[in-house]
């Protein structure tokens, strides 16, 4: 009688299936990373072109209204109290394809005004990068457009007065001594007015009232619109959670802008000796340090994208930006008109190509 062999059971021992687990878990934590690098990178190339489209826009409001939009415009209520009224944001609408929402904007009054504050709750999501975690779902704006070194405020009676921040006081740009004089032409010629001008491409002006007046032209962009930067991502701008009136309509100038940090002018006086351009970008206040203060706190370029942030100059061209670009480099990049400032206010070592 021919006895059958025993068929010996296919399938997986414990000890087999604990290794090809282990194996398996190993690939999915060296391939998890992968993905998630290939995510974000989807998502900056996505922010990138979001601000090759607004450069784009700011172009065409250049183009059509002969000069860049101001960076944000104050004027007087009803009861003769200045109030923010709108910003660039709003002055490009019709160049993002949102003519609906631009023709319903109240010119007459603030941006806080019930009308226009509902508008300014919209999501357009052109405004918006998808690796800014700050979001919040209404009013959200991502990117800031070049304030230079200061914006202007009237201080103690005296309009006009530049400020810079963090210290939130006049800056002596010309370092003669003289800060916000009542009559400007007792600050010498060019003036701290005059050189503000200089530093940056777009600043607050004033709204159909007499004031500020302070804009570029492509032609006044003496450094070259191709080494001039016109958009920054800024993750610290627009909603702002703790304060829902500010959103991408406020024209709040640490609400729309970047600037270079006060501190390249020890004291906020560029007299000689006191500067030091190489501080435009650095600890405390350089790129990517914004990232974890308060809204509306940190008017410095900063993104969730690791390494930089996403630029845009005034030519239109889009590319990515080292948070450790060194300090001169950048302040050149911001400046407006570097070869028409003082021997102070210049960057002579470095030029933004290199």
């Amino acid at each position: 009688m021919k006895v059958e062999p025993k068929r010996r059971l296919l399938g997986f021992t414990l000890i087999e299936l604990l290794v090809s687990m282990s194996i398996i878990a190993l690939l999915v934590s060296l391939l998890l990373p992968a993905v998630q690098q290939t995510r974000e990178s989807a998502r900056r190339m996505s922010c990138l072109n979001h601000m090759r489209q607004l450069g784009l826009a700011v172009h065409n409001h250049a183009d059509v209204q002969k000069r860049f939009p101001a960076s944000g415009y104050l004027s007087l209520d009803s009861s003769g109290s200045v109030q923010p009224f709108f910003n660039w944001a709003v002055a490009i609408l019709p160049y993002i394809e949102q003519n609906a929402l631009y023709d319903q904007w109240d010119f007459s009054q603030p941006s806080l005004s019930a009308g226009n504050a509902k508008l300014s709750e919209t999501v357009i999501p052109l405004f918006t990068c998808s690796s800014d975690i700050t979001l919040g779902g209404r009013g959200d704006l991502s990117y800031a457009i070049n304030g230079g070194i200061a914006w202007t405020s009237t201080v103690v009676g005296v309009p006009d007065c530049p400020i810079v921040f963090p210290s939130r006081g006049p800056i002596d740009l010309n370092g003669n001594g003289i800060k916000c004089p009542l009559n400007p032409s007792g600050d010498g010629s060019p003036s701290d007015r005059d050189l503000l001008l200089k530093t940056g491409v777009c600043f607050l002006e004033s709204w159909k009232v007499e004031g500020t007046s302070r804009h570029h032209r492509f032609a006044t962009i003496t450094d070259g619109l191709s080494n001039t930067l016109l958009f920054a991502e800024n993750v610290r701008v627009g909603y702002d959670p703790k304060n829902p009136q500010k959103t991408w309509s406020f024209a709040d100038p640490l609400a729309t802008s970047f600037y270079i940090p006060s501190q390249v002018c020890q004291g906020d006086s560029c007299a000689p000796g006191n500067v030091s351009l190489g501080n435009a970008n650095g600890a405390p206040h350089g790129i990517n340090y914004g990232i974890n203060l308060a809204e509306g706190e940190a008017p410095w370029p900063s993104a969730f994208h690791q390494g930089g942030v996403n630029v845009v100059f005034t030519d239109g061209r889009a590319t990515f930006l080292s948070e450790n670009i060194n300090g001169n480099v950048y302040y050149s990049m911001v400046t407006s008109q570097g070869l028409s400032l003082p021997a102070q206010l210049r960057d002579t070592e470095l030029s933004p190509a290199q």
